[in-house]
């Protein structure tokens, strides 16, 4: 569908990833319409939660669709798996419980993801997990959707669907991404999956009609609790699974505390290259931070914008005249579409950029390619838009 490539933010040196739309695509209106939505589900949910690979903004690269995505340095759980041993319990919770919190965050705005698996699930060598790809998913809410595609295609990678996804993709709900995530928990732990083979009518029937096999048969010294999780997670009917990621959370941290917290058996701990650039630049993963307000906020001095004061993300904030790419949307012709970008590169330290705009970005009066705020700074867009800086 897409080809991802490593990039770099101009103005600031931040490593992105562009995601460019595959020429073969092109021609698919539904590839088209499930990448549009990538970007637009993950532009809104990235934002707002650390555990959800963040999308910055639409472009077009060779006039192909494309999406500049947030870098995560690390690898996807396949890729550990692949080289690695497998994860002894304690690993496999915490990944599990990170997980779930950012597919509660999702579900709870009405986003189900539909192709949960050990690919789409990133761990950061700081440990920190980020779920990936939202091109299949199921949004309830029309504010993620401009438009709905009818397609009964089977979407998602069968070996991790559950059996009403296989019958009916558009109407799974939120349990089926629990189902998925306890097919991963399984593979996880066990290095196997409950059912394998290749995609086709005896997979389809053996994940609609046989018992999985216990994940203690492969592992015999895993947890029993752990055991009995991921069996439930991975039933049949939907209304024997958990109800919603908060229960499953709950489940895993009563196990948490039953596992001791020395491990069976340790991943290998050899260095992490991955991030590095032949050229020297090796890039760094932005702190995540507990709470956006840890940035700052924005007070519009003109009081004619909604909200006057705009709270101030570890995403930024863009300053513009286009209603849909900018977070600070100003009516004045005089405001370029896109105008100026607010940045947090660190905890303490806040860049303004201006955005090569005609009218410029004013400091005390002179126009400014890029410059460090400070708490009380003022600046001033197209020289008619006053916005001060406070944390």
């Amino acid at each position: 569908m897409a080809t991802v490539h490593r990039g770099v933010f101009r103005p600031t040196g931040m490593p992105v990833a562009i995601k460019i739309l595959n020429q073969d695509s092109l021609d698919d209106e539904v590839l088209v319409h499930r990448f549009e939505q990538e970007a637009r589900i993950q532009n809104i949910l990235g934002r707002r939660h650390a555990g959800i690979v963040t999308c910055f903004e639409p472009i077009e690269v060779m006039e192909r669709p494309a999406i500049v995505l947030e870098f995560v340095p690390g690898e996807s759980l396949a890729d550990i798996l692949d080289v690695d041993e497998i994860f002894d319990a304690s690993e496999a919770i915490e990944v599990a419980l990170q997980a779930l919190d950012a597919l509660g965050y999702a579900h709870h705005h009405g986003v189900i993801h539909r192709d949960i698996k050990s690919e789409n699930i990133l761990l950061t060598p700081q440990g920190r997990v980020k779920i990936a790809d939202f091109g299949v998913a199921r949004a309830e809410d029309e504010a993620f959707l401009a438009r709905r595609t009818q397609s009964r295609d089977l979407v998602g990678t069968v070996v991790f669907m559950p059996p009403e996804q296989l019958e009916s993709p558009a109407t799974v709900d939120h349990r089926a991404d629990l189902y998925s995530l306890g097919i991963t928990l399984y593979e996880m732990v066990t290095g196997e999956l409950p059912f394998d083979g290749e995609e086709g009518y005896p997979l389809m029937k053996a994940i609609e009609t046989e018992p999985p096999v216990d994940p203690r048969t492969h592992e015999e010294e895993l947890p029993d609790c752990l055991a009995e999780i991921i069996l439930r997670a991975i039933e049949k009917s939907p209304d024997d699974r958990y109800g919603s990621a908060g229960e499953m959370s709950a489940a895993l941290r009563r196990c948490q505390q039953q596992v001791s917290t020395t491990s069976r058996r340790r991943r290998s701990t050899r260095p992490d290259t991955s991030g590095e650039d032949p050229e020297g630049f090796r890039p760094t993963e932005p702190v995540a931070l507990t709470a956006p307000r840890s940035f700052g906020w924005i007070e519009d001095r003109s009081g004619q914008l909604a909200p006057g004061r705009v709270i101030l993300t570890r995403a930024g904030l863009k300053f513009g005249r286009h209603p849909d790419r900018c977070d600070v949307v100003i009516p004045d012709g005089e405001v370029a579409l896109e105008h100026a970008l607010l940045i947090p590169i660190e905890p303490d330290d806040v860049l303004l950029v201006d955005l090569a705009t005609p009218t410029a970005t004013l400091v005390d009066g002179e126009p400014i390619t890029r410059m460090r705020l400070h708490d009380g700074d003022a600046f001033c867009v197209a020289g008619a838009w006053t916005f001060t800086f406070h944390r």
